[in-house]
């Protein structure tokens, strides 16, 4: 079973309008609200797949207690840590040429709550993945992400991290399963622009080097993506265009699809890697996650080619 969590979720607000015009109300034609956190994403994209999971995560207040109750509506099982605040609300407006987002800190963690969820993954009875995404609440003690990469592991567990700190480089050597960060956060990791499959190579050695099993990295709107195990790198590309709606869920699904054609068939890269690209696309052209309604017609477009 999967196991996803998300320590600092958000209700999500998409607005557009056509232009921001400083100091003066902008009136929209409507805004939609979803329950958003970069695991819970994860699980919601499983989902649809047909993939159970058990989202874990901190929530608060009345925003925490509508991700909830939208996860459970959404079919997905969940075991929330209940904690004191409220659940952040982020932002984003597309104003027909750009995308801002806004985005709020959270709740403070308390230790006591940090330990219930280390206790959650104790007792956990059927897990196999934990899939830990997204940013860490204010008060989280320097070492909560370490160690819930050992109260997993202790189970037997294997771990991915889409982490967008310099915190990936140091769970590294924890040797998790799978990364998957953009390539502006291989860069800040890293220190290495990735414009060119060289680029990506060194890249994705230093993360290996550093203890890292797998590697998803996504090139963002270019459409594109590479895939290394340590041994070979794959390249995909989409060879179509979108227009783009919101960028906000697109990396989430994309390692969903990711993983639901791959974590049980590690040779399958190539259609793991095509179901991931075209799943991306589908929901960057959509509010929220869309309805995947896209995903067979485009994994059809989507190249793969392996690094020579």
């Amino acid at each position: 079973m999967f196991y996803t969590l998300t320590a600092n979720p958000a209700v999500d607000m998409t607005t557009s309008c056509s232009a921001l015009i400083p100091d003066e109300n902008v009136r929209t034609p409507g805004a939609s609200y979803s329950a958003n956190g970069k695991g819970l994403d994860v699980s919601y994209a499983l989902k649809k797949f047909g993939v159970d999971s058990v989202a874990l995560g901190f929530f608060a207040g009345f925003t925490g207690r509508y991700i909830v109750e939208e996860t459970m509506n959404m079919g997905c099982l969940c075991r929330p840590v209940w904690i004191d605040g409220i659940t952040r609300i982020n932002c984003y407006i597309n104003d027909g040429e750009h995308e801002y987002g806004i985005l709020n800190p959270g709740p403070a963690l308390t230790r006591q709550s940090q330990e219930e969820l280390y206790h959650i993954l104790d007792t956990a009875g059927d897990l196999d993945c934990l899939v830990v995404s997204g940013s860490l609440p204010p008060k989280a003690t320097p070492d909560f992400l370490s160690r819930v990469m050992d109260h997993a592991q202790e189970r037997g567990a294997e771990v991915v991290l889409d982490l967008s700190s310099t915190k990936l480089r140091d769970l590294a050597s924890k040797k998790p399963l799978l990364i998957k960060p953009n390539r502006h956060e291989m860069a800040e990791i890293y220190g290495i622009k990735i414009e060119t499959d060289d680029d990506a190579r060194r890249a994705c050695a230093l993360a290996h080097e550093s203890g890292v099993q797998n590697i998803l990295l996504t090139m963002g709107s270019r459409g594109s993506a590479y895939f290394s195990n340590g041994e070979d790198i794959w390249y995909a590309k989409r060879e179509f265009n979108i227009k783009l709606v919101s960028s906000v869920c697109a990396g989430d699904c994309t390692l969903a699809a990711f993983l639901h054609r791959w974590f049980d068939d590690r040779d399958n890269v190539v259609e793991a890697l095509k179901l991931a690209l075209a799943t991306g696309a589908n929901v960057a052209e959509s509010r929220g996650l869309g309805d995947f309604g896209h995903v067979d017609e485009y994994s059809k477009r989507i190249t793969v080619r392996k690094l020579s």
